[in-house]
């Protein structure tokens, strides 16, 4: 239930964040922007978190503390959603930090321009180096530079790949947010505000964004990040089709294909690159036997891919298991225009047509 006196309900998930937790609070309660909540969800740490809690609590009683078992952060973003009464509501990771006029800027961009989604810019924190990077371009992150108001209506092929697929750097309209059901992955360990995400964008009317570093991302030097990516990437192909069904549920997957199909194949594509030899093959495969079609890959045109690398990529997953692709490699074979449309048309389906048209040549160990 929304109340009037408070304009930004700030939800942090918190496990086992003793180390971080205090510059993350600091970075809160000292907002500009006074008329705030603060509501941390205890998942179950089992270090000094809670007491850390209930000390900032007895010093600001605009933070609001409620403590759970071990659910993951899925599950405590979304019970903070079901708590928040501020007319917009942001996610601050615990070991990330505003800046200070954060909340103040962007609901002021948010109350000028009736937004249901303001985006902020971010930078990278490096824990080991004290030093702060940007980082990468998004691929359309253009769309808003030269408007104060955009949406999937104005922008239906760019919406998706126009801002990273986290929540901590956006602030997002409380009733639409209600009024919709978003609600963040629960199923899934890794990337589960990416899913909050884009079916956020897929049904705001008016995103706007502030165009100054307003974050600050922490990254550490002990890969604990990289080490739990590792461990559950397997469900990322997951997460994308959970939210074709979604799309498709609310009649936006067609009009969003585009978007869709850039946004899921640019990840996956980096993904796969991330990983080590025996996961590259897992992750291969999981899209080769099935999620491919289940994200909607297929049936689509070379041209609907803005990366050329990303569009092979999507035809030769389509086409062979890893181990074809790579002996395919290893001989210096490469798909060529025809064969890459062919195969995003019948979304691998055309082994056979491309056999007996000699595409692939007159022998059988040639598809191999």
């Amino acid at each position: 239930m929304c109340n009037s006196n408070i304009k930004v309900s700030v939800v942090m998930p918190i496990y086992n964040e003793e180390e971080y937790l205090r510059p993350a609070l600091d970075s809160v309660i000292d907002q500009t922007l006074r008329d705030i909540e603060v509501i941390c969800i205890d998942d179950g740490s089992t270090d000094g978190t809670l007491d850390i809690l209930k000390e900032y609590q007895q010093k600001d009683e605009r933070i609001r503390i409620v403590t759970e078992t071990n659910a993951g952060p899925a599950i405590a973003r979304n019970n903070g959603i079901r708590r928040a009464r501020g007319e917009y509501i942001a996610f601050l990771d615990a070991d990330d930090f505003f800046e200070l006029d954060m909340l103040e800027k962007m609901y002021d961009e948010a109350k000028t321009h009736d937004l249901d989604i303001v985006i902020t810019n971010y930078d990278i924190y490096n824990c080991h180096k004290a030093e702060f990077s940007k980082p990468a371009k998004e691929e359309n992150e253009d769309i808003y530079k030269n408007v104060s108001v955009t949406s999937k209506n104005d922008c239906p092929d760019e919406i998706f790949t126009s801002t990273n697929g986290s929540a901590w750097n956006k602030l997002f309209r409380t009733s639409f947010v209600l009024d919709k059901s978003l609600s963040f992955l629960t199923e899934v360990k890794t990337y589960e505000d990416v899913y909050f995400v884009l079916t956020a964008l897929s049904l705001a009317e008016r995103v706007g964004k502030v165009h100054k570093v307003m974050l600050h991302h922490r990254v550490h030097s002990d890969q604990t990040r990289t080490k739990h990516f590792r461990k559950y990437y397997g469900q990322i192909p997951e997460i994308y089709a959970k939210t074709k069904e979604f799309l498709t549920s609310i009649g936006m997957f067609a009009p969003l294909s585009n978007a869709f199909a850039n946004i899921s194949a640019n990840r996956c594509f980096k993904i796969y690159n991330l990983l080590g030899s025996e996961s590259k093959n897992q992750f291969w495969n999981q899209l080769h036997d099935g999620y491919a079609a289940k994200i909607g890959w297929s049936g689509r045109k070379p041209t609907d891919f803005e990366d050329p690398d990303v569009c092979e990529f999507v035809a030769n997953v389509q086409l062979y298991s890893h181990k074809q692709f790579k002996k395919r490699e290893l001989r210096g074979k490469v798909l060529d225009a025809k064969q890459i449309a062919l195969a995003i048309k019948t979304g691998g389906r055309c082994k056979m047509a491309m056999f007996f048209s000699g595409i692939f040549g007159n022998k059988a160990k040639a598809i191999k």
